[in-house]
């Protein structure tokens, strides 16, 4: 199987393009028959490009309450599984059960062997056992190990750890008390910096690190390989789109798109507008390019799903691997939201409901994220008239969020920490800091503000308060 891993892929762009086109050609003729299809506005003579770019909202309604009618296959051949949305909105997806199967045996597991490649050869051998710190049921891992698992809840070709129904604690301290039998793990980078290495003070020795979390594995990659032995490796996959692409080994957090799963459009984000008429193909991205990504899937009903996420094509091929397919590096989500560690969205509307259930009163805010010790904080900055000290706002805020948003919440019960900070700002601030600015654009970004920003306002905050510091 490994001799084997990676001939999908060694097929020529442009042979794997054609092949999508036949397959999507099939989907889009089951899709027109239903009442998604009919709402998307297919007929015999619709092209793909002639499909509106949609959104989860679009498909809301028929996954919240399913009819026959709706979708492609049989009801009883679906999964249902979650995720949160903005908001701490519960959204909840139907999957067909034989396209997820499919993705794991074609697309996950190859992910699982390309994770442990050293740059010469694929490490992992049969048998071999991969740490596995996923969600359980309904979440769409839990769904996922479940279906592999089968009946014998045993999946084939290597032994999974530890039971994926038992609490976030249990499973970390599963890791720090078996790691020397741990050969690969699929884990969040800030569970590894934040958890795993302060526990064992000592550095282990694995085959192969995966972490979805990016920007965490980014940032401490040193420091992760130097624990592990391996450099850390990652790949694009969310409930929408399932595991759709592999790791490469030349671009370290690197990644390109498995053609099987689905059909890619690029849109640049430069151009910032979402015109169906500045989609590209995944053969027309360009190396420096950051691009929305739209997903189109091949087996399920999702059709231009605008995924509200932007990747970086960082190169064309991947050398060691001999693949000419674009390599990727997960960029930024394009949604007016801050994400944390991928359990929770937190968007500005979210935190004026919130900051009027506590009762305070604000001139203005902003936010940033930051990373201590691999766990991400939320900090705002406010301005505000409430004569609470700073530690009471931030805890009512923070009781705010747990009351309001099911998955802050289950952050909090994760990772045991209080993710959100505040700043008090002087009184007059965002005042001074916006006077002079063009009407246009006479406000301040409340949402992950750019680092030149928060400089000024912080600037302007020195000049009304010489020993105002940012805690």
């Amino acid at each position: 199987m490994k001799k084997n891993v990676l001939r999908p892929f060694r097929i020529p762009l442009e042979n794997t393009i054609e092949k999508q086109e036949q397959r999507l050609e099939k989907k889009l003729r089951l899709l027109e028959r239903t009442e998604i299809g009919r709402k998307l506005g297919l007929s015999d003579k619709t092209k793909l490009r002639d499909v509106p770019v949609t959104r989860y909202e679009f498909y809301e309604s028929f996954f919240n309450n399913p009819t026959p009618q709706a979708f492609m296959y049989p009801l009883q051949e679906y999964e249902r599984t979650r995720t949160s949305g903005t908001s701490g909105k519960e959204k909840w997806f139907i999957i067909p059960r034989d396209y997820m199967t499919k993705t794991i045996i074609e697309t996950a597991i190859p992910m699982i062997m390309l994770a442990t490649h050293d740059g010469e050869k694929i490490a992992m051998e049969y048998g071999d056992t991969v740490y596995v710190n996923t969600a359980p049921r309904p979440f769409v891992g839990g769904v996922m190990i479940s279906l592999v698992s089968g009946k014998r809840e045993k999946p084939p070709l290597f032994r999974v750890v530890p039971n994926f129904n038992i609490p976030f604690e249990d499973k970390v301290k599963h890791f720090v008390n078996n790691s020397d039998k741990i050969d690969i793990a699929i884990t969040q980078a800030s569970i590894v910096v934040s958890q795993i290495i302060p526990a064992l003070k000592r550095p282990i020795c694995l085959k192969g690190l995966f972490c979805l979390d990016t920007p965490i594995a980014e940032m401490y990659s040193d420091k992760i390989a130097e624990f592990t032995g391996v450099v850390p490796r990652t790949a694009f996959a969310s409930t929408e789109t399932l595991h759709c692409s592999i790791p490469s080994v030349d671009h370290p957090l690197g990644f390109f798109m498995d053609w099987r799963r689905g059909l890619f459009e690029f849109i640049p984000l430069k151009q910032g507008s979402d015109d169906k008429s500045s989609a590209t193909g995944i053969n027309e991205v360009k190396v420096g390019g950051i691009y929305r990504v739209i997903f189109t899937s091949l087996e399920s009903e999702l059709t231009r799903y605008d995924t509200m996420n932007a990747l970086e094509c960082v190169a064309k091929g991947d050398d060691i691997l001999g693949v000419d397919y674009p390599i990727f590096k997960f960029h930024s989500r394009l949604e007016k939201t801050i994400s944390l560690h991928n359990f929770t969205r937190i968007s500005e509307d979210e935190l004026i409901s919130v900051f009027r259930e506590v009762g305070l009163e604000f001139a203005e805010f902003t936010t940033k994220t930051s990373t201590v010790e691999g766990l991400q904080y939320l900090t705002i900055y406010l301005e505000t008239s409430d004569q609470r000290c700073k530690e009471e706002i931030a805890k009512s805020i923070h009781e705010g969020l747990i009351q309001n948003d099911v998955a802050y919440k289950e952050l909090v019960d994760f990772y045991h920490y209080v993710p959100t900070r505040v700043n008090l700002m002087p009184g007059g601030v965002f005042g001074k800091f916006l006077f002079g600015k063009p009407a246009t654009v006479a406000k301040i970004e409340r949402i992950d503000v750019s680092e030149e920003e928060l400089c000024s306002l912080f600037e302007t905050a020195r000049s009304l308060d010489p020993l105002w510091q940012p805690t």
